[in-house]
Formats: structure tokens, C-alpha cells, sequence
């Protein structure tokens, strides 16, 4: 089993808008021997409107309000999105066959949901079965853990760092619950 935290950088938050960026880690639940592999790529934001994809007006002010840095990052080596969903499910594939990995994001109805409605916008499908969705929020939650206690690193808003650290936070609820069970 191979676990994939995957993270979105969007022009929206439902189902269907456009997608800025997308960055994935491998990792363990354990903080043991993991060579991480990794994922990141920037969408053309016109071909997400081509794919009929949309900006919803109160993302696109928040964006501007977004440090210089996570904004100017999105500029870069962009890609339209047909490459980006074919090299992401191509990087899935080799990472793991899909009854066999396991996809995170940070909420069940967010990153892994826009990503499936982005892939279909382009007559693709995704590379992992329904049911090996997980979502951090859950995890933390069963932990009674608080995200905002694990130092931050990297740019906020960076698909690929923010993905580092909900890794990073996972594995610190994770470690949680283990005490709490050898507790018992």
C-alpha cells in the first residue's frame, strides 16, 4: 500500500472550477525509511476555461490578497490541463497500482473531489479506486489533534509544501493514536 497526500491550488471550491496547481507526496504513516517521491506541476488557467472549467469571483479576490511569492510560483512552468491530468495519473501508476494506493487531501470534499471533476472535464479518469480516498481533517480529529501545532514550512498556498506539511501533520496524529492505543 502507498500513500499519496495530494494538494490543490484552485480558482474556486466547488466541483468544477479551475485548477491552478497541483502538488502529491508519497509518504508513511510511520516516520520511518520513506524515500519520498513527488508530484507538482502549474495549470494554464485558459485551458481549464476551454475544458469548461470556472473562476469563481471570491477565490480569484483571495488570491489577490496572497503573498507575492505563493502568486508568482503559479506563473511558472505552466501546463495546460490534459498534460498535467495525463502525467499525474502516469506518476500515480508508477507510484503504485490503483487498488493499492491511497490518496489523501485535506477534507473529504475538497482537493480529491475538484481533481476528479477537472480529470473528467478532459475525458479522463483517476488512478485510484473510490474507496482508498482519506482525508486529514478526519484523521485529526480522531487524534484530537490541532494542525496549527506542527511549524510550518515552505510557502503557503505552494500545492507541493502545503502537501509536505499536511504529511508532516498526519504523521503527527497518527503517532497520536498509536500512544492512545498502546495506552490501553
Amino acid at each position: 500500500m502507498i500513500h499519496v497526500m495530494c494538494d490543490l491550488e484552485t480558482f474556486g471550491t466547488t466541483p468544477g472550477c479551475a485548477i491552478r496547481s497541483i502538488g502529491a507526496v508519497t509518504f508513511t504513516l510511520d516516520e520511518g525509511d520513506h524515500a519520498e517521491q513527488s508530484f507538482s506541476a502549474n495549470i494554464d488557467t485558459h485551458s481549464c476555461l476551454y475544458a469548461r472549467l470556472h473562476i469563481e469571483q471570491g477565490t480569484h479576490e483571495w488570491w489577490k490578497k496572497q503573498s507575492a511569492e505563493a502568486r508568482e510560483a503559479l506563473q511558472k512552468n505552466v501546463e495546460p490541463l490534459t498534460e498535467v491530468v495525463a502525467n499525474f495519473n502516469n506518476w500515480c501508476r508508477w507510484i503504485a497500482p490503483p487498488a493499492d494506493l491511497r490518496i489523501w487531501s485535506q477534507g473529504s470534499n475538497f482537493d480529491v473531489v475538484l481533481w476528479e471533476a477537472a480529470a473528467r472535464a478532459v475525458g479522463r479518469g483517476v488512478p485510484w479506486k473510490f474507496y482508498n480516498c482519506r482525508d486529514t481533517r478526519t484523521l485529526y480529529d480522531l487524534a484530537d489533534f490541532d494542525p496549527r501545532s506542527v511549524a510550518r514550512e515552505g510557502v503557503y498556498h505552494s500545492a507541493l509544501d502545503d502537501a509536505r506539511h499536511q504529511v508532516r501533520c498526519c504523521r503527527e496524529a497518527y503517532r497520536l493514536l498509536k500512544t492512545l492505543k498502546d495506552q490501553k
